[in-house]
């Protein structure tokens, strides 16, 4: 866009043709500005950037004049690691990709019903990296863990996020629409008046990221009219996300993932909706619904009842239904 005024182009030509007695106003514009007299001339000055990435807390000294590029999970691709073990050590937009490929894969001929929503595990990461710097994973470590080509190894490293993110996410509908879906809300408020400048590459790509994460909670929660002229229903599978979270903690610490059949100390067969979940160990109780059994005297087929869904603790369960 052209400026106007006094600093505007026009401006500026006739000065220059003023100057330099330059003969014809058109030949002015087309005249390079020379600089003032006394303003010294300095080189343009060229750093290079280090071709390997260098490990955290490097000051330049191993490669003085270039500038130092931090290692990213991303540079272990070449080196025989697996795709989705780098996304699983993404933040957080690839961790959350990451954890719904493993426990909900993509269908080979269709889409999934659930999958799409992995962008509400993706901005709860955001939201707790943000909150709590000391969730983010050790940069030696997670280096190491990548480049072991270990999945665990990995798993253990972010295990602290995922904690913390099963702690906010939640399947109680009342809870979600009370406490979870109002906090998303009000940080991506503040990330839409959040007008910093990214410093560095690595932060203006993450600030990239999480914009994009917040846009897509917007559009997700926005009445759309669809290709056929109907008008979708706003929302998304915001429970599927607490599900995935559930079935990899028992699965590294014990419990019992949602789905299993379980009888209560005081006789009642229930079955698990949900875990709760502490700083370390197994869940420290669970929200389970309440199971009809069979009637006249035969073992019968249990029915979950969708009504009698409570909270229980784990010391209150005997164990796995027979």
């Amino acid at each position: 866009m052209t400026k106007r005024g006094a600093n505007g182009p026009k401006s500026r030509a006739r000065a220059r043709q003023e100057r330099d007695g330059i003969p014809k106003y058109t030949a002015a514009r087309r005249h390079p500005a020379t600089p003032p007299a006394d303003a010294p001339e300095e080189p343009p000055i060229l750093v290079p950037i280090a071709a390997r990435p260098c490990a955290s807390g490097c000051d330049g000294r191993a490669h003085r004049g270039a500038v130092c590029r931090p290692w990213r999970p991303a540079d272990a691709r070449g080196t025989g690691v697996g795709y989705w073990l780098v996304q699983a050590a993404t933040l957080c937009r690839g961790r959350a990709d990451a954890m719904a490929e493993r426990y909900e894969p993509r269908p080979k001929y269709h889409t999934s019903v659930a999958r799409p929503s992995f962008f509400v595990l993706g901005l709860a990461y955001t939201l707790l990296t943000q909150e709590q710097p000391h969730l983010v994973p050790d940069p030696d470590r997670l280096r190491a863990a990548v480049e072991s080509g270990d999945l665990a190894a990995v798993d253990a490293v972010m295990e602290p996020l995922d904690r913390a993110a099963a702690r906010l996410l939640t399947k109680d509908a009342r809870r979600w629409w009370d406490q979870v879906h109002p906090r998303l809300d009000a940080y991506a408020d503040q990330v839409e008046i959040d007008g910093r400048e990214a410093l560095t590459w690595e932060e203006a790509e993450a600030l990239d990221e999480r914009d994009r994460l917040v846009r897509q909670w917007r559009q997700t929660w926005t009445p759309c009219r669809n290709w056929n002229g109907y008008w979708d229903p706003p929302g998304t599978i915001w429970h599927a996300p607490k599900g995935w979270l559930d079935q990899h903690l028992t699965a590294l610490h014990g419990g019992h993932p949602p789905g299993t059949q379980l009888r209560l100390t005081d006789g009642r067969p229930v079955i698990t909706y949900a875990c709760r979940w502490g700083e370390s160990g197994p869940p420290l109780a669970y929200r389970v619904r309440d199971l009809e059994p069979g009637r006249n005297g035969n073992t019968g087929t249990l029915v979950p009842s969708l009504t009698g869904e409570h909270v229980v603790a784990a010391d209150d369960v005997a164990g796995p239904l027979a």
